[in-house]
């Protein structure tokens, strides 16, 4: 362990004595990330105040006397244009190209059939034309078809006297919202989707570009090999490049947590508390929360090692781990959707029990032994990746590649 300070000390100023470098593996990917988080959240918002305050156009044929003055008692930011049927096909056209938003077509004789119904008779049908690749045109076809229902259930209470004679029962009618949960829990749960993603991508992200370049780097530079005939023991190079990459990376990831969880107000437009969003975390998730990045900083890191002594060069190195950071996006990107609760194995699967602990730990949603689980097997898998690093050291055939 005493041979492991040079390297580790080596690795680590590499990194805190150069700007440039500090600046590229902490600053610019959180800045990125969040620069593009924020840009999203606000092309959404956008493309959602664009469907709420367009005026909707509204095509009507054979439309009630009442029916326009109605609609616009619902929804006065909306236009109705009443039109003969033998224009149905060209508004049906303007629907295709976007110019109509919606058409609603009325039977020709719909308020007599509707005052003169006898038992037994058709039914009226009125029928809406919308074109669901337009936003406008859903927004209206949604608006329109909560409207006809209010509009039918005006029509009706003119036909029968007591309207609750047709009330079989009620839903929720004193009290909307009757809504039972674990506020804490809910509160976390965008964190909980988003935070788990970012982070491992970032960690793994930063320690690939760091970690090929003090192995596979060194190889290809040819210091890797006068470090190798030097006194120092193998074990203690392997040692000291994993332990200061995972330093590096962990570092990174914390870095990365709490500068997303500062700028979520800024990445959801300022409104965490409408967005749902509830950063309270108490000292043991914390606690939590930083060991279990420790130890998979730690994993990442003898990871990309181990994968990069094979290589001659940085490039090599990097299509060697590429298709483990794929993966690892793949298994990341899983925690933004609500796949069902995972079955107890998982927490024994490595790399994956990583992201799902993190998840749940933000959300509230691990229990302990899940958790102490996700540990034991990420030190296992650590430790044993150590023990083939430093059996594939000891090789002269790999190493002298």
């Amino acid at each position: 362990m005493k041979d492991m300070k040079p390297i580790f000390k080596k690795e680590l100023d590499r990194i805190f004595k150069d700007a440039k470098m500090i600046f590229s593996v902490f600053i610019l990917p959180i800045a990125s990330i969040i620069i593009i988080l924020t840009l999203v959240s606000t092309f959404a918002r956008t493309a959602f105040d664009r469907v709420d305050y367009h005026e909707s156009i509204i095509v009507t044929v054979n439309e009630p006397s009442d029916f326009e003055d109605f609609m616009l008692s619902l929804n006065p930011n909306i236009r109705i244009n009443p039109v003969k049927e033998t224009m149905i096909d060209h508004i049906k056209d303007g629907i295709r190209d976007g110019t109509t938003d919606l058409l609603i077509v009325f039977p020709l004789s719909f308020m007599y059939e509707i005052q003169n119904y006898e038992p037994g008779a058709m039914i009226p049908q009125v029928k809406i034309f919308h074109n669901p690749s337009e936003s406008f045109s859903g927004a209206a076809r949604f608006f329109s078809v909560e409207a006809l229902e209010v509009y039918r259930q005006n029509l009706l209470s003119k036909r029968v006297a007591d309207m609750d004679e047709l009330t079989v029962f009620t839903v929720n009618a004193d009290d909307p919202e009757m809504i039972v949960m674990d506020e804490a829990r809910a509160g976390g749960q965008i964190l909980g989707n988003l935070l788990p993603y970012f982070v491992i991508i970032l960690l793994f992200g930063n320690a690939m570009g760091l970690g090929t370049d003090m192995v596979a780097g060194e190889k290809e530079r040819g210091t890797l090999a006068s470090l190798l005939v030097s006194p120092i023991r193998r074990s203690s190079i392997i040692l000291g490049k994993v332990f200061s990459l995972m330093v590096i990376a962990g570092l990174s990831s914390i870095i990365s947590v709490i500068s997303m969880i500062i700028f979520m107000p800024q990445i959801l437009g300022g409104d965490m508390e409408a967005a749902g969003v509830s950063v309270n975390m108490s000292l043991e998730q914390m606690l939590m929360l930083a060991t279990l990045l420790i130890l998979i900083a730690f994993m990442y890191a003898t990871i990309i090692v181990l994968i990069s002594v094979f290589a001659k060069s940085v490039r090599e190195a990097n299509t060697y781990i590429y298709p483990v950071y794929m993966l690892l996006m793949v298994i990341g990107f899983s925690t933004m959707f609500d796949i069902g609760t995972p079955g107890d194995f998982v927490y024994f699967i490595p790399l994956y029990n990583s992201i799902l602990a993190l998840q749940g730990i933000l959300t509230q949603g691990i229990v302990m032994w899940q958790y102490v689980v996700t540990i034991i097997t990420t030190i296992i898998t650590s430790a044993l990746l150590i023990f083939a690093l430093t059996k594939v050291f000891e090789s002269e055939k790999i190493m002298g590649k």
